[in-house]
């Protein structure tokens, strides 16, 4: 009878567990506008990334004028793109809740589906553009620095 209790305890534990995942599984990349290799295309070909410039701006030389300009990027970029991860997050737990609760019809995954991947898609855009914005700002002395200094951080991970 013991043995049975505890199995019972142990399913029942594991089903709330499951329930309570992290929905989408990014939740806290989005949450908390992490590029999370949103902008590896621009990174890779010279684009940096504003959060990198503004930790590295003392060692690039960035100026004050130059550091005010890159902040406004990075907050405006930090702010749209927690904006579309709560749309996102709130797809996602629909789709998931639709599934949970047995009351999910193919209309709706598809709509839901499209919905993510086209926000998916603005969220991509966003960190893209930051970039883009970034790199206007920089001297082709300080790109080159940048990149220098990025390709030694990521020798070391």
């Amino acid at each position: 009878m013991k043995k049975l209790t505890v199995l019972c305890a142990f399913a029942v534990l594991t089903l709330v567990s499951i329930s309570f995942a992290q929905i989408p599984s990014d939740r806290d990349v989005l949450l908390g506008a992490k590029g999370a290799g949103q902008a590896k295309y621009a990174e890779n070909n010279g684009y940096p990334g504003p959060m990198h410039v503004l930790e590295m701006a003392k060692t690039i030389g960035l100026s004050e004028t130059q550091k005010e300009k890159v902040q406004k990027i990075y907050d405006e970029m930090k702010t749209s793109a927690i904006e579309v991860g709560k749309r996102i997050i709130k797809i996602e737990e629909e789709l998931n809740a639709g599934f949970r609760e047995g009351l999910i019809i193919e209309k709706n995954i598809m709509s839901d589906a499209q919905d993510i991947g086209r926000l998916r898609g603005k969220l991509r855009a966003i960190h893209l553009i930051a970039h883009l914005k970034t790199k206007r700002i920089l001297t082709d002395k300080q790109v080159q620095l940048y990149r220098k200094l990025r390709e030694v951080d990521n020798e070391k991970k």
